[in-house]
């Protein structure tokens, strides 16, 4: 580094500002770029060991609902306030608009489908709100779940799921679900009380 500073210093010491500025970009551009892509790795692995490790203490996926992110933080919020967990560390998401079997939905992009399966693969799905057409999909398709499959009319979704006649919604829980102990807090957030209310 100091040879370059002293290379450029002498090449450029009769030049004006200007053309210092044009003889610097043009012979030293890559070596510029390569410090700035350095620091740049080194700013992200800071970030990354520092604040970027946003690890989900539990996963509530939708499916096949309207994607709606205001009920989604509300929600997240409302069991964090119950449950003495970080909001952060929640996620209840609804962007799982999928296609199977005989159901077809229009606009549909096979990306949700594989998002859906390579997160419960991947063991980041804790719970799940599905219709029952789904929830015997996924059976098929080898999939594990609790014995405990709850009508979402028992919970306290009952007025922002929509349900058809013929294709009941169900909260669900993977078998093979990470965060136990969270997965129980939140069932009893979702049902504990519907009954009075």
């Amino acid at each position: 580094m100091k040879k370059w500073i002293r290379d450029i210093r002498e090449k450029t010491a009769d030049m004006n500002r200007e053309q210092k500025f044009q003889y610097i970009a043009a012979y030293y551009w890559y070596h510029i770029l390569l410090g700035f892509l350095f620091i740049g790795i080194v700013i992200l692995f800071i970030y990354h060991v520092t604040w970027g490790d946003r690890s989900r203490e539990f996963t509530c996926v939708i499916v096949n609902q309207a994607v709606d992110y205001e009920r989604d933080r509300e929600l997240a919020e409302q069991f964090a306030a119950d449950s003495g967990m970080k909001e952060k560390e929640i996620l209840i998401d609804s962007d799982y608009q999928i296609s199977y079997g005989d159901t077809q939905l229009d606009g549909v992009k096979e990306s949700s489908y594989e998002k859906f399966f390579f997160n419960w693969q991947a063991k980041e799905i804790d719970a799940m709100v599905m219709p029952e057409s789904f929830y015997e999909f996924c059976l098929e398709q080898g999939g594990e779940f609790t014995e405990e499959n709850i009508p979402v009319g028992m919970t306290r979704l009952r007025d922002t799921i929509l349900e058809e006649e013929n294709d009941p919604v169900y909260l669900v829980f993977a078998a093979d679900k990470k965060h136990e102990k969270a997965c129980g807090k939140f069932r009893r957030f979702l049902c504990e009380g519907v009954e009075e209310e």
